[in-house]
């Protein structure tokens, strides 16, 4: 319901979905860690956020909110994972990038590992929507209502096809298929941590 409640939440999740990935991908293990700062910058956000007290709706009390939620979580986190593998391969770029991680996979086998895993996080994200809708049209009667939220977590879903697209249909090379991942995963992270901070900073009068 707030901020902090949606930083706690998804740091479980995440940490969760990257260290069932560390056990089971041991080869890319290295390329994983360059996920830690984004754990860490949300750990810090979650100390200042305000805990605050909360109420929970009556719509709210529905199978159909654990379902959409479960399924944002997997598709975030399988995002995240794309996001490390890419940020190795353009960390290679710098002399001590390459020297870092020489042991790794080349960036051809990282960059299709990343996108195994972004589309993954499609899949979920269109149940997330789909699951959404039916829990929208049960609690309130409408399966899309045009809010901030949603706008954004289509346009996400949008850039992410795309960018699947582009890995087959243009040919991309690693690293311009690194850029491209990053920038799906920061629009899905504004999406669903940049939109409820405005929403909730606006409703308090602060911007």
């Amino acid at each position: 319901m707030t901020i902090f409640e949606i930083l706690s939440s998804n740091i479980w999740s995440f940490v969760l979905i990257w260290l069932l990935c560390f056990y089971r991908f041991t080869r890319v293990r290295q390329a994983l860690l360059m996920a830690c700062p984004v754990f860490f910058m949300m750990m810090g956000w979650l100390l200042l956020a305000n805990p605050g007290k909360t109420f929970f709706p009556s719509t709210y009390y529905t199978v159909w909110l654990y379902i959409h939620v479960g399924f944002g979580k997997v598709f975030l986190g399988a995002v995240l994972i794309a996001v490390s593998l890419s940020l190795t391969v353009l960390m290679r770029l710098l002399a001590r990038g390459r020297w870092a991680f020489q042991a790794l996979p080349a960036d051809d086998a990282l960059s299709e590992l990343a996108f195994r895993f972004l589309a993954v996080g499609l899949v979920f994200d269109t149940l997330m929507l789909i699951s959404g809708a039916i829990w929208a049209q049960d609690a309130w009667g409408r399966y899309w209502s045009w809010d901030s939220l949603e706008v954004w977590a289509l346009i996400s879903w949008i850039c992410m096809a795309l960018t699947l697209h582009a890995r087959f249909a243009l040919e991309l090379t690693p690293r311009k298929s690194a850029l491209l991942v990053i920038a799906v995963f920061s629009v899905a992270f504004l999406t669903f941590f940049g939109i409820p901070f405005i929403s909730q900073s606006a409703h308090k009068g602060i911007i």
